[in-house]
């Protein structure tokens, strides 16, 4: 006998939110309200598995059962390319993720058939559906983590491609006379970890960077960098500085290509303010700066710039979003 389906305002779906370093949790209504928060670290050693992986998750199912908690569905926001099917084509920085049948791993072990997103299409959908996007037509969200998180926005819509990989901007090359170089991509720039990057380099301090991400070594983390920031070191201020310009003339760039009208920064840093100004005053050199400036009418209008409503949260609402969409709440 076929299951009954969940009415909507009785629908309670488990969110996962899948970084580098921590796997977050709630239980979503739709609404997205979530309760039920917490956190478990991501296993990402060298040696960890995808079973580990699968197990934390199936971890936490299990707890919120244990405790009377109704679970009507999981929906997962995760870094990579996520195939039509719920398989992997890549994982980010989860390197067991890549070409793995995820949904099909998960719903053996817990028994309920996960939806699965791209993180970052799925912090645009939160904000596109009840946060900062709201209303746009064409836009993105930046989601600075590990790596640059991308999503874009087309006609109203969190647009995935044929393939599922419209909007991964952790490759867009920033260097184009350096094409094949280090750190040419995005990933290593306009992301948390490029501006601890690029802390560590102006201060003269030892790093390790290398592609795995249990291997890197910082001095630095992102609260310290704020902290000597509004303690006023001036080297941090000229860190911040460059990091908004950066950021900036990507948004430039993305402009000409999807005549943007707002983007949304997001991630864990996002939350502090000097950031997002940093980030708008960049956002202006850019367009100050490039030739095509000055004309008027303007031949590329510039965006508002503007910090994602739910902050750490954003991934788990969108993951529910994607949710209720798949599966014909909305």
């Amino acid at each position: 006998m076929t299951a009954l389906k969940p009415s909507r305002s009785e629908l309670s779906v488990l969110t996962f939110d899948v970084g580098g370093s921590a796997i977050k949790y709630g239980l979503c209504n739709a609404q997205g309200e979530l309760r039920c928060k917490g956190s478990r670290p991501t296993p990402n050693e060298p040696d960890s598995t995808l079973e580990d992986f699968i197990a934390v998750l199936k971890g936490i199912h299990d707890e919120l059962k244990g405790q009377g908690e109704n679970i009507d569905g999981i929906a997962i926001a995760i870094p990579g390319c996520v195939n039509h099917d719920g398989s992997m084509r890549t994982g980010g920085a989860i390197v067991y993720n890549y070409g793995v049948p995820l949904a099909d791993k998960i719903e053996a072990a817990i028994g309920l058939r996960p939806v699965i997103e791209n993180d970052a299409k799925a912090a645009a959908a939160a904000e596109l559906w009840i946060g900062a996007l709201q209303g746009i037509k064409s836009g993105a969200a930046l989601i600075l983590g590990t790596g640059l998180g991308g999503a874009i926005i087309i006609n109203g819509s969190v647009y995935q491609g044929p393939r599922g990989s419209a909007g991964e901007l952790s490759a867009f090359v920033h260097d184009v006379p350096h094409f094949t170089a280090d750190r040419s991509c995005e990933a290593q720039n306009v992301s948390a970890t490029g501006l601890i990057l690029h802390a560590c380099e102006a201060l003269g301090l030892e790093h390790t960077f290398t592609p795995e991400v249990a291997q890197r070594k910082f001095p630095l983390d992102g609260q310290k960098i704020f902290e000597l920031y509004h303690q006023g070191n001036e080297t941090i201020k000229q860190v911040l500085d460059d990091f908004g310009y950066e950021t900036g003339k990507l948004i430039f760039n993305l402009s000409v290509v999807l005549d943007l009208e707002k983007v949304a920064i997001g991630g864990g840093i996002s939350a502090q303010d000097c950031l997002i100004d940093a980030i708008r005053r960049g956002t202006d050199k850019a367009w100050a700066g490039n030739p095509n400036s000055g004309l008027e009418p303007p031949l590329i209008f510039k965006p508002e710039v503007e910090v994602c409503k739910f902050h750490n949260d954003a991934n788990l609402i969108g993951a529910m979003h994607q949710y209720l969409e798949r599966h014909g709440y909305l």
